[in-house]
């Protein structure tokens, strides 16, 4: 019997992490509105028959099929527990909170990046270097930028060497691309 609770415990835990993964990355690239309904739904008959199996083995069920039909649609799921967030610019001392030094690199379709222990524009001189090797060649705006993880937050903030026309128009590239940003920059 011990075995039957812990085994329906897991599963019903397992369950609940999925469901919540899935709805902070509804909520992240901003289509929670359209599942909140059935989100609902499910994390009701969760919470009612969370002593069912059967309940936890249909709703677990019906959160795979959603996860599967997001995936369909391009969504990178891996992710859902993680975000991303810009907040303001920080300064040299931003070491002592933790953050590291990261050259950003936005062009047509494609982002890069360099993190490192370098002074901003040392990364950068370096990254150019390694797109200069790359075919085809392609044109980036650079963006120097401070970041670290927070939880699992990625913070990104400006660095000194960043300008602020040139942070308004990281924010507004920001605003449009988060998910994919967040996926280009997950392995920081």
């Amino acid at each position: 019997m011990n075995r039957f609770l812990n085994n329906l415990a897991e599963s019903l835990a397992s369950t609940w992490k999925l469901l919540s993964d899935t709805t902070n990355f509804l909520s992240r690239v901003r289509l929670l509105e359209r599942y909140e309904q059935e989100l609902t739904s499910m994390r009701n008959l969760l919470y009612r028959y969370r002593q069912n199996p059967e309940t936890v083995r249909q709703v677990r069920e019906q959160v795979v099929a959603l996860r599967r039909a997001l995936r369909l649609q391009g969504h990178d799921l891996r992710l859902g527990s993680r975000d991303i967030t810009l907040e303001g610019f920080r300064h040299d001392d931003a070491m002592g909170e933790g953050f590291r030094r990261l050259v950003l690199g936005i062009g047509e379709g494609e982002v890069v990046a360099l993190a490192g222990d370098l002074n901003h524009i040392e990364l950068a001189e370096a990254m150019e270097a390694r797109l200069r090797g790359m075919k085809p060649r392609l044109s980036y705006r650079m963006h120097f930028l401070w970041y670290r993880w927070r939880n699992r937050v990625l913070v990104l903030s400006g660095a000194a060497s960043e300008t602020a026309q040139s942070y308004e128009e990281l924010k507004e590239y920001f605003t449009g691309n988060k998910e994919f940003l967040l996926r280009k920059l997950a392995h920081l």
